[in-house]
């Protein structure tokens, strides 16, 4: 009896601990903030951040993001939770840019798809878009309110995908890595050998031609300043008196 109330009260506790940890789970921050300074580092891939923070907003919550954009419907789809962030900022006359950040890129294709959905059907009843709509990596990147769309695609290109992936343990893909170093260096002091070669003989041909014609160019003049004293025979022409006076 006692046995069985005993394993009554583990399992208790067990569920217990299962809901508090799942609760904790649901209100963990999980987002990427530098350690340096405490900035989100979604903020900083804003374009011009350290201008542009003064006037973003970041936010985990899609409440949150739709209050500062009340008038953005394409937003509604966006799934948040699991680690999705995002960070919206004013930009004038390109727009405003909003950059949603998801943990896996499954949860971005996923939430592509459904935006791109979501924006076509807007589009079909004639309501309001996004200038701009783009995914880049775990990046959903929108720019609403635009009046320069040039400059809202301008906007949009100077977004960029970063990640710094780093193993706690041993990397996985060292050895792969290790390779291709390898073979890209052994390729490149290839290369580099047969243009060191390529250079020494042209370097080689160049200088023996300009010796080699400087030693004809010697050797053909002081052959023109020997024939000018000689005659058809080929006689030095100032040896002649000096044979007649010896006879």
């Amino acid at each position: 009896m006692n046995f069985r109330r005993l394993h009554q009260l583990s399992l208790a506790c067990a569920l217990a601990l299962c809901a508090g940890a799942a609760a904790h789970a649901q209100t963990l921050d999980v987002s990427d903030v530098s350690s340096e300074d405490g900035i989100p580092v979604l903020v900083k891939h804003l374009p011009d951040w350290e201008s542009a923070r003064a006037r973003s907003t970041y936010t985990r919550s899609l409440a949150e993001l739709q209050k500062v954009l009340p008038e953005a419907p394409a937003l509604e789809v966006v799934p948040f939770g699991g680690g999705t962030e995002a960070v919206a900022a004013d930009y004038g006359a390109a727009g405003r840019l909003v950059i949603v950040e998801f943990s896996t890129p499954q949860f971005a294709a996923d939430a592509d798809a459904r935006i791109n959905a979501r924006v076509a059907e807007l589009r079909a009843a004639q309501q309001p878009v996004p200038a701009v709509y783009q995914r880049k990596g775990n990046y959903s990147v929108f720019v609403f309110g635009a009046t320069d769309e040039a400059a809202a695609k301008q906007l949009v290109d100077r977004v960029h995908y970063e990640k710094d992936v780093r193993w706690l343990g041993r990397d996985p893909h060292a050895a792969e890595r290790f390779n291709r170093y390898w073979l890209n260096m052994s390729a490149g002091v290839l290369v580099n050998t047969v243009k060191a070669a390529g250079l020494a003989i042209v370097a080689c041909l160049c200088v023996g031609g300009t010796l080699g014609m400087l030693v004809f160019r010697k050797r053909r003049a002081q052959a023109a300043l020997a024939a000018r004293y000689s005659d058809a025979g080929g006689v030095n022409a100032r040896s002649v008196p000096e044979k007649s006076a010896g006879r």
